[in-house]
């Protein structure tokens, strides 16, 4: 078995236990994606999972080619129950994620940021191990990450993970936790305040920009 294998194996074990404890209102409680709820992003998890390539492209099409809504119609008009949804998740470690040329640890990847986009609002006191941060991090600043990452957001500056052993760039200095600084990644402003050092202001500005810029629903489909 792989290290990404038994990573996610972890985390997505970790994940559906969360899910399966919380209360009616928690499940329906808001998430860090906007306009979606805890159900809704544990429902968007399974879409690399359950979307074949060529439901993918008539998803598409019906959305006029956005992602963003094919995504948002997906998580929202599931009709699933929460045992029917974590009994899915449970088994997503051992099926094909569907989406071409995604590198092997891009299933940890979405997992682990959709993770926090539910733990992170209800204040559960979980978060991805020291492993499985530092690949995501790798994932997020490394060259195939286009996209995945606010325009000019990691741009002078160097970023620490207090936590970890990883840091990247050149500059002046932020310091977070490892959650916390893939979740400022993701484009999420959730952690900003737990953001420290000399860079950490500038960080704030960037993000802000980037989000006003881009009139997203900021679903993080990483």
């Amino acid at each position: 078995m792989s290290d990404i294998q038994s990573l996610l194996d972890r985390e997505t074990a970790q994940l559906v236990a969360a899910l399966d404890a919380l209360d009616d209102a928690q499940w329906c409680a808001p998430s860090l994606c906007a306009g979606w709820r805890t159900r809704d992003v544990a429902v968007h998890l399974l879409m690399p999972y359950e979307l074949s390539v060529p439901r993918f492209l008539l998803g598409m099409a019906a959305a006029r080619f956005d992602f963003d809504r094919l995504a948002d119609r997906w998580a929202t008009g599931d009709a699933r129950s929460r045992g029917e949804v974590t009994a899915a998740l449970h088994t997503t470690p051992r099926r094909a994620f569907r989406v071409p040329g995604a590198p092997p640890e891009a299933p940890l990847s979405h997992l682990v940021i959709h993770a926090e986009d539910i733990y992170r609002p209800l204040g559960l006191p979980h978060g991805p191990s020291a492993a499985a941060a530092t690949i995501v991090l790798d994932q997020l600043t490394g060259p195939r990450a286009r996209g995945l990452v606010p325009a000019g957001l990691l741009d002078g500056l160097t970023y620490t993970a207090t936590d970890t052993d990883w840091a990247i760039g050149t500059g002046p200095e932020v310091r977070a936790t490892a959650s916390a600084l893939l979740t400022t990644f993701a484009g999420r402003t959730a952690a900003l305040t737990e953001l420290h050092g000399d860079g950490a202001p500038e960080v704030h500005d960037r993000l802000e920009a980037a989000l006003l810029g881009r009139c997203s629903s900021s679903t993080g489909s990483v």
